[in-house]
């Protein structure tokens, strides 16, 4: 079923989790799922969070067109009923969300899932292995991401939180109160 996209008036009382591809997300998305007693809908961010979620998320956010015919592919085998998003409209997107950031104020491909899962309504939002620190596996440091999440940390505030790194410092940590609010 196709969750429509809410105003920011309609949105539901929805946890998600936004899980990258740092070497902690596993244990950021299990500390959540511990945390709160329940299981929520995943937004895995990109090809290797594809490849190291064992389950099917509900949906993955790419800003990178060319790795979708892969992440379909493995999608395929876990029988998933997964919706595919980026930035603009190509082979197997499901959902545009239409942020175009310039390339030196980018937020990354989480900055897009972040994005989406506002406008799908989605209330709580935490972000799980997107520390925003070290190095991506092609070399380039995830700092250069960090212009992107000042750009839009009015946006962001009270809607997202992380659990580990940079964007923990900038959004906060999700409290059990903020979390059960």
């Amino acid at each position: 079923m196709e969750r429509e996209l809410c105003t920011e008036n309609e949105m539901k009382d929805d946890l998600i989790a936004v899980v990258g591809s740092a070497p902690n997300a596993l244990l950021d998305l299990y500390s959540l799922i511990e945390s709160t007693g329940r299981f929520c809908d995943i937004m895995a961010i990109g090809l290797d969070a594809v490849r190291m979620i064992t389950g099917a998320p509900r949906y993955v956010a790419t800003n990178h067109i060319e790795d979708i015919p892969e992440i379909s592919h493995i999608l395929s085998g876990k029988q998933a009923d997964t919706m595919i998003i980026s930035y603009k409209q190509a082979p197997g997107v499901d959902i545009v969300e239409p942020y175009a950031p310039i390339i030196e104020r980018s937020g990354s491909s989480s900055m897009t899932g972040t994005l989406a899962a506002i406008r799908l309504g989605y209330k709580k939002i935490v972000l799980c292995g997107i520390p925003l620190t070290g190095n991506a596996p092609e070399g380039n440091p995830y700092e250069a991401f960090r212009l992107g999440w000042e750009d839009k940390k009015d946006e962001l505030t009270g809607k997202v939180k992380s659990l580990s790194g940079w964007t923990k410092e900038l959004l906060g940590n999700p409290t059990w109160e903020w979390l059960n609010e």
